[in-house]
């Protein structure tokens, strides 16, 4: 174990963290996301929660400043005016974790999922509950 890191952060996936440049994108998802709609390699973080695994990634991967919003999220609600707790939760993660607010863009399924095709990266976690996926794009220290 490593001092101040994760137990989360496996080997494979601070493997995966660290081999992405700068605009790479990493793909998060419960349990469910549909799994033919996953192309890039897959980590499974088992039975713990998006924002425990957004908590873990974030402490260690920077996010693009150059964009306006680095953070996508899956709309599973269809309203505009309602935000699901975990996207609220995983902004507020990332805005600690980057230390300055971080926008998010809330996009539906089929652009979520064109998207996300393009991840190097997808890491998987159990909990499927609220269903909320997340595009995260990397920055540079």
């Amino acid at each position: 174990m490593l001092k101040n890191l994760s137990p989360l952060l496996s080997g494979a996936l601070l493997s995966a963290l660290d081999a992405m440049h700068d605009g790479d994108m990493l793909t998060l998802v419960g349990s469910g996301y549909p799994e033919e709609e996953i192309v890039s390699p897959v980590i499974h973080l088992g039975e713990v929660t998006t924002e425990a695994a957004a908590d873990a990634i974030l402490s260690v991967l920077p996010l693009d400043n150059e964009i306006p919003a680095p953070i996508m999220f899956l709309d599973c609600t269809g309203s505009l005016d309602d935000v699901p707790d975990v996207a609220f939760a995983v902004n507020g993660i990332a805005s600690d974790a980057e230390l300055r607010r971080v926008a998010m863009t809330r996009l539906e399924f089929d652009d979520f999922v064109a998207l996300a095709r393009h991840s190097v990266v997808t890491v998987r976690v159990g909990s499927d509950a609220p269903p909320c996926a997340f595009l995260l794009r990397k920055g540079f220290c």
